[in-house]
């Protein structure tokens, strides 16, 4: 059945594809937040370091085309129109795009799966700034969503399966962006890492592994309290606590290897494993190659035919009401 009027708007913080990309991007990035232009230097030759470019659109453009593959394959007729918040295209352009080929009705899709102002709410705004128009509906963020658990438990249980390791001198950590603590606490943010986390703890359970939580990426003002424990301080309180052979980094809270992974753990969090005699071992996002289009698929199967999307989250409250996720600093 077709939908001429409908169709899904995908969005994503957007990246720097060469090195005369990167400082626009940043400046973007920061625009009306005064931060110092030393700090910037700071991130510019983070990515230097890491080839001069960030792999995240590429990442994004391959999904759509399989998320377009997938849709042809169960029959949902849904144009799919790409937009970022930092970079080209932008969101302005996309929602251009959608304008002139006549849709009314929009379901959003941002690449991240967890809620919080950054990566959910402020992907709402960006919709209600540029697309007043429309009529809209966001994916709510999809952590709890079965093949998005499945997928992170498969990517665990699998490397374990390849690699025996000793659990009494075996660090299991999952990963993701820090944000501040008042931000957090105005969403749903820690709840749903740890609905993630038990998932790979059932994954790590048969090796007699544990899985913690921990965090990375963190920026801001250093007075302003974020979530913590570092990656990095947590191997080294651990290797002051045990002997460490291998540190076993699972990057749940990032659905593609980009900036973040590739530099704050690939370099910074090797480092410091490294520093106190342990093999890093950083394992894949479910990246381009995994079930986010099934899961988009579903979520877009569902708002055709007019059925909530939470009924796909299981144990899942309502999400996505109007004062949810609040910036909180």
């Amino acid at each position: 059945m077709a939908h001429a009027s409908r169709a899904l708007l995908w969005l994503s913080f957007g990246a720097p594809e060469t090195a005369e990309d990167i400082w626009p991007f940043l400046e973007r990035v920061v625009a009306g937040r005064h931060v110092p232009r030393e700090r910037l230097a700071v991130v510019h030759d983070q990515y230097l370091a890491t080839g001069g470019s960030s792999p995240l659109t590429a990442q994004n453009l391959a999904l759509i085309e399989r998320t377009r593959a997938l849709f042809g394959a169960r029959g949902i007729d849904l144009p799919i129109v790409f937009g970022n918040r930092n970079w080209k295209p932008f969101v302005e352009d996309a929602v251009r795009a959608l304008e002139a080929s006549g849709v009314s009705d929009v379901l959003v899709f941002a690449t991240s799966a967890y809620g919080s102002y950054s990566s959910c709410r402020q992907y709402r705004e960006d919709v209600e700034r540029t697309a007043p128009r429309f009529r809209w509906t966001k994916i709510p963020p999809f952590a709890a969503h079965p093949t998005f658990l499945a997928g992170q438990a498969a990517i665990l249980r699998d490397f374990l399966e390849a690699h025996p390791l000793d659990p009494a001198r075996t660090l299991v950590v999952a990963t993701a962006h820090s944000i501040p603590t008042a931000m957090a606490a105005a969403g749903h943010y820690e709840r749903q890492l740890a609905i993630v986390r038990q998932a790979l703890a059932e994954a790590a359970h048969p090796a007699g592994l544990t899985v913690v939580q921990a965090y990375q990426s963190r920026s801001g003002d250093p007075r302003t309290p974020w979530l913590e424990p570092d990656v990095g301080d947590l191997i080294e309180a651990t290797a002051q606590e045990r002997d460490l052979d291998d540190v076993v980094c699972v990057p749940i809270g990032f659905l593609s290897d980009h900036q973040e992974v590739r530099y704050d753990l690939d370099i910074l969090a090797r480092e410091r494993a490294e520093r106190v005699g342990a093999r890093f071992w950083r394992l894949e996002t479910l990246g381009e190659h995994g079930p986010i289009p099934s899961i988009v698929a579903d979520f877009a199967e569902a708002w055709l035919a007019d059925v909530p999307l939470a009924s796909l989250l299981p144990g899942e409250p309502p999400l996505c009401h109007a004062t949810c996720c609040a910036p909180g600093h």
